[in-house]
Parts: C-alpha cells; sequence; structure tokens
C-alpha cells in the first residue's frame, strides 16, 4: 500500500477532522472487458438521471477497538478482487448508448480520517454520511465504492462505505457483505465462484432467448396499456406553496389490520397492501381496471438471486377491483402481480418506443401511480401474531406528517416502508406533484388505505366501494 497525496479538504473535514490521509489499495480481479449496459443498468442509470441525484447507498459500521486500517484495506481488496460492478467505470461516446469497462487490476482509495480533539464523534459522522449521500461518484473515473475510517485518539471508531447505486442496489451490497463475512478463514478467498456479473447479463440479454424474453414482455405491456380506459383531459392546477410534497402516514392500524386479514387469507402482509393500495386507487381515480408501475426486482430470475448489480425494472400491475370484497381484490392482485414479474424484464429503449407510441395513440400521457413496496424486496412481509378486532379498531388513526420536496418526476407515488423504530406501524407515504395529484387527494388515499384495512379486518364481507364500469348501449 501506499499513500497519496491528500485530496483537498470536504466541508465535513474542515469542520471536524484535524488531518486525513488516502491509502492505495491494489487489486487484481478475474474477469474484465467491455460491453453495452444490461437492462437492469439501463433503468438506474435513467433514474439517476431523471432524479437528478446520487443516490448513492451509505452503510456506517461501529469499529471494535482492536481494528486496525490494514483489515479494511484487505475488505476493499476483497470487493474489488470478487466482484467486476466494484471496478466497472463507464465512457460516454458522444451520440452513442454509454460503454461499461471492467477493469482486471488498479488501485482504489481507502480514506483515514483523524477527529480533532475537541469534534463530536456523532455530529462528525452525520455530517461525513450526508455529505457522501449527495457526492456523486466521477463515473469515468471513480469505481463505485468509497470507504471511508474514522479515527480519535488514534483508535478507529467507525467505517463508513459508499456504494454508487448505478454499480449495485441494496440485495447486491448485502449479497458482497455476506460473501466478506463468510470468506475462507485460511485463505480469505469467497467460497465459490460468482456466478453472474453485469456484463454476463449484457451478453444474456443479447441472445435469441433474451430477445424472446424481451418481445414477450413488451407485448404483454402493449395488450394492458391498450386496454386501460382514456382519462378525462386535465390541465395542471398549480397549488399555493411548494409543487412537489410528500405525505407520510406512519399507522399502527394499517399494519394491524393488514396482518389480521393474512392470517385470514393465509397470505403476506405485502399481498394485503397491495390490494389495499389498488381499491384506494381506483377510488381515487375511478378507473377500471386500475394501473400502476411497480419496481420489480429480477432476483428470482435463474443466477441472479445474489448478483452485485442492478436488475430492477419496471411492470405494470393491472387488476380489476369492481364489484369484489376486499378479500377477493387481495386474491385478484396476487394473480395480477404474478404477472407484473413475469413481464418486468425487457429491453429498455424499446420499452420507452412503446409508451411513446401508446401515448401518442392515446392522445395523452400515461402517468401511471408508481407503487413500491420496500419491505417486500427484502424477501416479503410474513404476519406476525394474529391481532384480534378490538385491537385493530382501538388504535386509533395513523399520523401524518408533510414534507416538501426539492423534485419529483412522478405524478403520484406511493411507498410503503417499515416504520423507523417502531415493529407496531407501517408507513405509507404519497409523494405527488401537486399540480397534477392534489394534497387532499393524497391524503385521501393513505386515509383510504387505512380505513379499509381497519373494516377489512374486522369483517371478511367488507367491498371495495367500486362499482362495475356501465357498458355504453350498442357496445
Amino acid at each position: 500500500m501506499t499513500t497519496s497525496a491528500m485530496s483537498a479538504a470536504s466541508a465535513s473535514e474542515a469542520a471536524f477532522f484535524a488531518a486525513g490521509r488516502t491509502i492505495d489499495v491494489p487489486f487484481a480481479g478475474e474477469g474484465a472487458g467491455s460491453g453495452g449496459l444490461n437492462w437492469g443498468q439501463q433503468h438506474i442509470l435513467g433514474a439517476i438521471r431523471n432524479l437528478g441525484s446520487s443516490m448513492n447507498m451509505c452503510a456506517v459500521r461501529e469499529l471494535p477497538p482492536t481494528a486496525a486500517v490494514e483489515d479494511f484495506a484487505d475488505e476493499l481488496r476483497f470487493y474489488l478482487n470478487r466482484f467486476q460492478a466494484m471496478r466497472t467505470l463507464l465512457q460516454f461516446p458522444p451520440d452513442q448508448p454509454p460503454i461499461q469497462i471492467v477493469h482486471a487490476s488498479g488501485t482504489a482509495p481507502l480514506r483515514v480520517l483523524d477527529l480533532s480533539e475537541d469534534a463530536d464523534p456523532a455530529a462528525a459522522l452525520a455530517a461525513l454520511v450526508a455529505e457522501h449521500e449527495q457526492r456523486s461518484f466521477d463515473d469515468e473515473r471513480e469505481f463505485p465504492i468509497r470507504m471511508v475510517l474514522l479515527r480519535q485518539a488514534g483508535v478507529l471508531t467507525h467505517l463508513l462505505t459508499v456504494l454508487n447505486h448505478f454499480a449495485t442496489d441494496g440485495a447486491g451490497a448485502f449479497a458482497m457483505y455476506e460473501d466478506y463475512l463468510h470468506r475462507d478463514p485460511v485463505t480469505a478467498l469467497a467460497r465459490g465462484p460468482v456466478p453472474t456479473h453485469p456484463l454476463d447479463l449484457t451478453a444474456q440479454q443479447a441472445t435469441p432467448a433474451g430477445r424472446r424474453q424481451s418481445d414477450a414482455s413488451l407485448r404483454y405491456w402493449e395488450k394492458q396499456l391498450a386496454a386501460l380506459p382514456r382519462r378525462r383531459p386535465t390541465a395542471a392546477v398549480p397549488e399555493p406553496g411548494s409543487r412537489y410534497r410528500r405525505a407520510t402516514l406512519r399507522s399502527v392500524p394499517l399494519l394491524l389490520g393488514a396482518t389480521r386479514i393474512a392470517h385470514r387469507l393465509d397470505c403476506d402482509v405485502s399481498a394485503v397492501l397491495l390490494g389495499l393500495f389498488a381499491t384506494a386507487l381506483a377510488r381515487l381515480t375511478g378507473e377500471r381496471p386500475t394501473a400502476a408501475q411497480m419496481l420489480v426486482s429480477n432476483r428470482f430470475r435463474p443466477g441472479m438471486a445474489d448478483i452485485v448489480g442492478n436488475v430492477s425494472q419496471s411492470g405494470l400491475f393491472v387488476v380489476d377491483v369492481a364489484d369484489a370484497t376486499i378479500d377477493e381484490v387481495i386474491e385478484r392482485a396476487q394473480r395480477a402481480v404474478t404477472r407484473t414479474y413475469k413481464y418486468a424484464y425487457f429491453d429498455l429503449e424499446q420499452w420507452k418506443k412503446l409508451l411513446a407510441d401508446a401515448e401518442r395513440e392515446r392522445g395523452e400521457e400515461l402517468a401511471l401511480c408508481y407503487y413500491n413496496d420496500r419491505p417486500s424486496q427484502r424477501g416479503g412481509t410474513a404476519p406476525g401474531t394474529q391481532p384480534s378486532p378490538e385491537e385493530v379498531t382501538s388504535a386509533g388513526e395513523g399520523t401524518i406528517v408533510w414534507t416538501e420536496l426539492p423534485f419529483f418526476n412522478e405524478h403520484l407515488m406511493v411507498t410503503i416502508d417499515n416504520a423507523p423504530d417502531d415493529d407496531e406501524a407501517i408507513t405509507v407515504l404519497v409523494s405527488a406533484d401537486t399540480w397534477h395529484i392534489p394534497r387532499e387527494d393524497m391524503e385521501t388515499l393513505a386515509r383510504t388505505m387505512e380505513a379499509l384495512a381497519v373494516a377489512a379486518a374486522c369483517d371478511a364481507g367488507t367491498g371495495s366501494g367500486v362499482a362495475a364500469a356501465e357498458v355504453e348501449a350498442g357496445v
């Protein structure tokens, strides 16, 4: 290892750290080459650009007093040697698609920062994390992993690991760390080969089998979009205050109600929440059938379970909730989401063309609501202890907190997440462009999900409240 010249101090370093140095960690891994981006990489790169955000992923690890710098140099080298995604740079040729280049060898920096004597360690760490969450990677020159060690009074206290979201998602990051933890204790090598790298996917997707999968997915999208009802023409209506907002409902009754329903139907909580969302959206929009986009992880496909890379793409969820009980809607939604997952693997450029053609033929922007269930992407949400009806009804209403967003590139997005530091509640985040989705409608959507959960938990006959569309005479 060699020590390079210290880079210019960042704002957090200048405020909290007395000194810092960079250690160049050499690596040499199997496999190198170049090629186009696979479909998942195309999706995440587009999302990063559309949001205008780095989307960096940060993880903090508290260290034991015996921790040594050399240990983390070895850890960084392990990731670079084993995972091609961690030693990939991009090129952006003019008027051509981006190219990924996997390097066989090189060096990557390990940063060591020494806290000044009077610095507050917690404040310094928080500032450093906030800074690296926003500091974009230089995709053409900087490998997509940063490791920063914090030291005070000569003792290492924390490790901050930062990953470029283009290189992998959260599941891939977890797979990396699991491989590191379970490496051979004698050789320090991983116990087996990496089954699939991102460049492998690029090659697979270009095969006849890959093209057939994409074609089948696009036919599904085309058929489903053609069957969706056309909307009444509406214009953007400016509202006072911030245009982009988020309503966060933290709800105990929603989780309790969904859990009781999941026990009755012998399914996971995520399936119940999906049915509640579909019903609430149908009530709000009046559209039948109800459609939404979903972020689908393709890790269920052969060879993709532990890939260090991005394999998520948009799926199209379509379900009819009319003239049904909530239980029936949930069962319909489970069948519908299976099709959503099956057909969420496709050539991104052809998909963009299909959407543009559909909007031109319809004479309107599709602007589908986006639904994202974060807990379900970590392996599903099995029901816990079955609550009683009295526990569900006595929980009261959840609380809603409003947040202004600097930018939001969708009309409407509903995100399900665990409540921070509270396993007895769940959160529904409704983010919207209020010029298209008023604040009142945002709150109504979240509250309707909650109310439906409570009602259906106590009465299996609770209906969706959505009537079938009337058929015009002579049609």
